[in-house]
């Protein structure tokens, strides 16, 4: 995937997990993998934190 792909994929699903249980819970996730948003989130940990916010939104 390019990085503007993983751009969309993790900041839609931070925005769905913001939505449904606060904006805390997906700003967890980034902080994590030390950073605040994707913009300062090494490419490295692209793939977890994805996982990490979808395994979230599909909980509910």
């Amino acid at each position: 995937m390019t990085r503007q792909d993983w751009r969309i994929n993790i900041e839609n699903l931070a925005a769905s997990v913001s939505a449904e249980y606060g904006s805390e819970v997906a700003e967890s996730v980034f902080r994590r993998y030390g950073a605040t948003c994707f913009e300062n989130l090494s490419p490295i940990f692209y793939d977890e934190v994805f996982g990490n916010l979808l395994l979230i939104d599909s909980d509910n």
